[in-house]
């Protein structure tokens, strides 16, 4: 499912206005933006969304797999990885201004798709959640993906920054 470029400029124009109300003080989390993650996961991967907004553990399915989709965008050092025995696997998404993001890179944003058993092997925190943290978040798992109206693989204005 391409993203349509007007699909691709709305969200350009929501993260300026984002960006905007945080200025003025009137947003000050980054929470809300869980939905544009997972409008992304599903346009990149074919994510199915799970029916119901609150399903406890995942977000969606590829295929059988059941999908956690966490977003980050912004200041905080970490990206939480919720419980990976209710997933199978894990779709972190690093916005354009995401301090986790490994320096040279200029993709807006960069997906990892992590296997469940990958982030179980994670020690975690004292507060007993499991998180990637800047300079950790595995390499290996990151995948590159360009959005294109026709599938192919041009780059989508707006949305990648051309």
């Amino acid at each position: 499912m391409p993203i349509t470029e007007s699909q691709a400029n709305a969200i350009g124009q929501f993260f300026a206005s984002v960006e905007e109300l945080k200025n003025l003080k009137i947003v000050r989390s980054d929470k809300h933006l869980g939905d544009i993650a997972e409008f992304l996961a599903t346009a990149a991967f074919g994510m199915t969304l799970a029916e119901s907004q609150r399903q406890e553990g995942y977000d969606g399915h590829i295929g059988s797999q059941k999908v956690q989709v966490k977003y980050s965008g912004g200041r905080s050092t970490t990206v939480d990885c919720g419980d990976p025995n209710t997933y199978d696997e894990l779709i972190i998404i690093l916005g354009p201004a995401s301090v986790l993001r490994p320096l040279g890179l200029s993709d807006p944003y960069l997906y990892y798709r992590i296997p469940s058993q990958v982030v179980r092997q994670r020690t975690p925190h004292g507060d007993g959640k499991i998180r990637f943290s800047v300079g950790n978040l595995p390499q290996s798992y990151r995948v590159l993906i360009t959005h294109s109206q026709t599938g192919g693989e041009s780059e989508c204005p707006g949305l990648m920054g051309n």
